[in-house]
């Protein structure tokens, strides 16, 4: 595996906090003025030194410092104006973004304030509207890395390789096409799946996880079950819970997650593992309402997501591993998303909302986890577990300030006075002579 350097960002083109700029920008102006202060200062000593007609060295160095206060004078209003435009290029961005959003979910009355709002930005900074022009032209390519591979890997096979590789990209083309992998805070669904069977398979006395690592080390990737479910009781009588859910375990059942779940989630409809989780944490005794952090892997992380848009739980972080989509859950929701820019089912997302999503410190943290075509590609090893777990570890050795967030949701589970752990199976209890019969 690779050791590239993870990459964090906020959106796919917006990966900059505008008010922070701006409050720099003041900050440079507020040193501007004390500097300007400082200058006249120095020019009304040096005025009254002329006037004594005494002039000595002690002129030469006021003249010198008072030239350097005005230097800074100007050097600092320059960079603040500069700060101001590009928190205001970044802010046209954003908007041109959630236009681009609404008019794919339709709201034509949200893309028409959008483009106002825009065109508000546009007039009073034509600057910024031209840098946001060329911030989006140099937007990264979601399946720049992938494909890059998906070629190389396939040159040696020559025709059959050339029509995998053809397919692979008419596949990763429509994912972006049909912007399946972005899902808006608004999507819903009606629940249609059958119920499925939960059985207990395990339950003690646990731990709080402490890192990002210990996140991804609790989704189950094997037996025993695919649900893992931790009651934490907190000091004063209160209570968190954290669910983590398995990826796909098998092609068609009687496991829930399978590739039919697969299927449902990702064209945004009900499935059997969501049906599942909810269970699970009915089961474990979760009341809706009640705060839950909550993680997977592939379609583990497609059904949390679906399960925090519904609403029903205090969602307090979502941490997807390999996450085929990127739902909006909303600005209370922390949201991390680790993905592989050279694993196919990531790719899936297509890199998901342009749009810096989720409470403050959500990010994307993306690297390419094995840059050569090798044999491992035709496992799918970069979409594993372990290499997600090598991933999570780099962000728990990140000084970026958005690992903030995540350690400080995970210091208050860490407080808790006891943790339970639960642990699930589920099973399918729609057979399939019974599909097949109707």
């Amino acid at each position: 595996m690779g050791d590239d350097a993870l990459e964090l960002r906020s959106g796919s083109v917006v990966a900059v906090d505008t008010e922070t700029l701006r409050a720099a920008a003041a900050r440079l102006e507020l040193l501007s003025d004390d500097t300007e202060a400082v200058r006249a200062s120095l020019s009304e000593a040096l005025s009254a030194l002329y006037a004594t007609r005494s002039v000595s060295a002690s002129a030469g160095s006021l003249q010198h410092l008072m030239h350097r206060a005005s230097d800074l004078v100007t050097r600092a209003g320059d960079l603040a104006r500069g700060l101001r435009t590009m928190a205001t290029t970044y802010e046209f961005v954003e908007l041109e973004a959630r236009k681009a959003a609404a008019l794919a979910a339709g709201d034509t009355a949200a893309a028409l304030d959008y483009t106002l709002r825009s065109q508000e930005l546009a007039a009073s900074s034509p600057d910024a509207a031209r840098l946001a022009e060329l911030v989006v032209q140099a937007r990264p390519d979601p399946h720049g890395d992938i494909l890059t591979q998906l070629f190389f890997g396939t040159l040696p096979f020559g025709a059959v390789g050339a029509g995998v590789f053809g397919l692979g990209g008419v596949l990763l083309a429509a994912a972006k096409g049909f912007g399946l992998g972005a899902v808006p805070a608004d999507s819903r669904h009606l629940r249609l799946a059958p119920t499925p069977r939960v059985t207990l398979r395990e339950a003690n006395a646990g731990t709080a996880p402490a890192t990002l690592r210990d996140v991804a080390a609790r989704v189950p990737t094997g037996d025993p079950g695919g649900i893992r479910v931790e009651r934490y009781a907190m000091p004063g009588g209160g209570r968190r819970f954290a669910l983590y859910l398995t990826g796909t375990r098998s092609i068609g059942g009687p496991d829930v997650f399978d590739m039919g779940s697969n299927t449902n989630l990702y064209l945004r409809k009900d499935a059997e593992s969501l049906a599942a989780a909810r269970i699970a944490l009915q089961r474990a005794g979760a009341e809706p309402g009640d705060a839950v952090l909550v993680s997977g892997h592939s379609q583990g992380a497609m059904a949390a997501s679906r399960l925090a848009l519904e609403g029903e739980y205090d969602i307090t972080a979502m941490v997807g591993f390999g996450n085929p989509i990127q739902a909006d859950l909303g600005p209370d929701t922390l949201q991390v998303d680790v993905r592989h820019t050279d694993d196919p089912v990531s790719a899936l997302a297509a890199g998901g909302h342009d749009a810096s999503i989720g409470a403050p410190g959500s990010f994307v943290a993306e690297r390419s986890a094995d840059p050569l075509p090798t044999l491992g590609d035709l496992r799918v090893q970069v979409h594993q577990m372990d290499a997600y777990m090598a991933s999570a570890e780099m962000l728990d050795a990140s000084t970026d300030p958005r690992m903030d967030a995540v350690r400080e949701r995970l210091a208050e589970l860490g407080t808790a006075a006891s943790v339970e752990v639960f642990v699930y199976d589920a099973e399918s209890t729609v057979s399939a002579s019974s599909e097949d019969g109707g």
